[in-house]
């Protein structure tokens, strides 16, 4: 298992605090047999620099991966940024930004209003060589009323990924996450974990649901996708149908 978007380096962001809790969010990773994760901190270019964010995220790691504990779980990491989305993104280097040694950035956009220059910005990032992913796709009230807006910026060549916590979940989050993965239009699942109490890591309990909804072949390709989003590959997207909507329902 691979984790790709989550808050677990120490006091940079509202996810782990300390380097004592980075550690316990490790050994739960660990227990839902996650073996390489990604450091995704939360990173808006409108509140600051990347040199500077760059700087905090540098530190933070050193800070855990420092500590005497952090050798004893054997566990492939690299890091990245969770960018919250801005038209400057165009302006930017945002290598740095990436996961390490990939093209692969994490992108959060704004839940409640879909932002104006959406679609140019994402079109600009990928045509300069970089594979946008879109974070926690279920959350957007926009895309859910209209999942045909995510259709086309899948169709642009962006990834999309959906959290764990919301497969698990009871409501409309967790409807929409489901048929986003069947639709193949969510490509990946994550933990976005940000503490033990308010929001662990569940990966393998997420994954095991989705077999039993869904079926084995689907785990199987949300899992090779990560892999190969850790490593840099290239991920093969699917030739997808654009949803339907048939009596206030889509299909």
């Amino acid at each position: 298992m691979i984790d790709l978007h989550c808050h677990i380096l120490p006091g940079i962001d509202d996810g782990a605090k300390t380097t004592d809790d980075s550690l316990n969010l490790i050994a739960a990773e660990k227990r839902q047999n996650v073996n390489s994760i990604v450091f995704t901190p939360h990173f808006n270019p409108e509140k600051v620099s990347v040199e500077q964010f760059c700087q905090a995220r540098n530190n933070s790691m050193n800070r855990l991966t420092s500590s005497d504990d952090f050798a004893e779980y054997n566990i492939s990491v690299k890091t990245g940024a969770e960018v919250y989305f801005s038209v400057k993104l165009k302006d930017i280097d945002i290598q740095p930004l990436c996961f390490d040694g990939t093209d692969y950035i994490l992108i959060e956009l704004p839940v409640n209003a879909r932002p104006c220059g959406l679609t140019h910005t994402l079109r600009d990032i990928i045509n300069k060589g970089y594979a946008p992913i879109l974070a926690h796709v279920e959350r957007y009230q926009y895309f859910t009323s209209d999942p045909t807006m995510l259709y086309d910026l899948v169709m642009e060549g962006c990834l999309a990924q959906v959290n764990a916590e919301a497969i698990l979940g009871n409501g409309s989050s967790s409807s929409m996450a489901l048929k986003y993965i069947k639709w193949e239009m969510a490509h990946i699942v994550c933990s976005d974990c940000h503490s033990i109490k308010h929001r662990p890591p569940n990966i393998k309990k997420a994954f095991s649901y989705i077999e039993k909804k869904l079926g084995k072949h689907y785990t199987d390709w949300l899992i090779k996708n990560s892999k190969d989003i850790f490593n840099g590959r290239y991920v093969d997207m699917p030739v997808i149908e654009k949803p339907k909507k048939i009596l206030g329902m889509w299909f």
